[in-house]
């Protein structure tokens, strides 16, 4: 009983009907985690075939900044030879393209679309304005105007200037009905590139990225607002294990649901940090079943192991169980939680402490008492 519960609960969390156009009301794909998107240089083979076995949520063969102008073609030919010869045990191998309304982009796209298997994911940098997205649509619908079977392409954008986070919400809301109604191209997260943003405002870039505390929150909320993943900035000091971690988990708190990485070292901790801890896990699982233990009983607020609880926590804890692997969540529902012992209270009753508990929950994912 409790482990169909768990099973409602997890469709129940999962973004079943995401926005992702400004017309569009079904999401046609599952969603896909990308705790750590790995970039590899577009022109070296090597690198992607000994990142094959990686078990790594995203890899991104890139055709912009890991590649000179002189390699350009080379890493055109090359992925497109890696996308049709290696098997990634990644689920999700994307190919990051040069900017959008330039000769080189569409190059990238000319050859990409020559390829009998095409990427999972299409990143897209340097997105400014909505005409960057209007002419990716427009020229992406040209190369599949003669396809029998429309393909369906996971997009993923990037924000890394002023302008380009000041029109964050109206690139967003670019009106793509036609494309995604054909399955064509699934809008389903922002990266944020801090390096070029801080070039883009004059900003000193830092360990603590406290320049680029306003853009990471903005990115977060936009992305949350419309239901989109939110991938957060590059730590170029790959050998600083430490410091890697303090800023995964940063970024985690904050609501980012991965974080990009140039080396494969960093992979196994940043995701580890981009996943709840097993306590967090037990907690949510928890909190959910006592929830709806009350609300059959009509009750909104209640008290549970002497915390306040409401509806903001019970959604937090949800948030939890989303993020959780499906092992993570398999192994906490192996063992019912407890029935709740503590009586009902009023609904409405201290019902504002709940916002300043410092549960797991209610602290939310990366809460210090539960994942220091």
């Amino acid at each position: 009983m409790f482990v169909k519960r768990l099973g409602a609960l997890v469709a129940k969390a999962s973004p079943s009907a995401l926005r992702f156009g400004s017309s569009a009301t079904s999401y046609p794909l599952p969603p896909l985690p990308r705790r750590a998107l790995l970039y590899l240089p577009g022109h070296d083979e090597r690198k992607a075939n000994k990142a094959a076995n990686l078990d790594v949520d995203s890899v991104c063969l890139d055709c912009e900044d890991a590649v000179a102008m002189s390699r350009k073609d080379d890493a055109r030919k090359t992925i497109v030879k890696i996308l049709n010869e290696v098997k990634f045990k990644s689920p999700d191998v994307a190919v990051r393209i040069n900017g959008p309304r330039t000769a080189h982009a569409e190059a990238d796209l000319d050859a990409l679309f020559s390829s009998h298997v095409l990427p999972t994911t299409l990143v897209v940098p340097k997105v400014n304005e909505p005409a960057d997205l209007d002419w990716l649509f427009g020229y992406i619908a040209k190369k599949c105007s003669s396809m029998k079977k429309k393909p369906t392409i996971r997009l993923v954008t990037m924000t890394e200037s002023a302008v380009g986070l000041l029109n964050l919400r109206s690139i967003i809301e670019v009106d793509r009905q036609e494309l995604t109604e054909s399955g064509i191209l699934v809008h389903e997260g922002i990266i944020f590139g801090g390096d070029d943003y801080a070039a883009s405002i004059g900003a000193t870039r830092s360990a603590s990225n406290h320049e680029l505390l306003y853009a990471r929150e903005c990115v977060v909320a936009h992305a949350r607002a419309y239901n989109l993943q939110c991938i957060d900035v590059v730590n170029i000091n790959f050998k600083n294990t430490a410091l890697l971690a303090a800023e995964a988990r940063e970024g985690f708190r904050m609501g980012f649901t991965g974080k990009q990485v140039i080396h494969p070292d960093q992979v196994p901790i940043v995701q580890t940090e981009f996943c709840p801890s097993p306590a967090q896990i037990k907690w949510a699982l928890a909190v959910v079943a006592a929830g709806r233990a009350y609300a059959q009983d009509g009750t909104g607020a209640f008290s549970f192991e002497d915390k306040m609880i409401d509806l903001p926590t019970l959604k937090q804890c949800e948030t939890i169980i989303a993020l959780a692997p499906r092992d993570m969540l398999e192994a906490a529902a192996a063992v019912p939680p407890s029935p709740p012992a503590a009586a009902p209270a009023a609904a409405g009753t201290e019902a504002s402490t709940s916002s300043s508990s410092t549960t797991p929950a209610a602290a939310g994912p990366g809460a210090a008492e539960v994942k220091a």
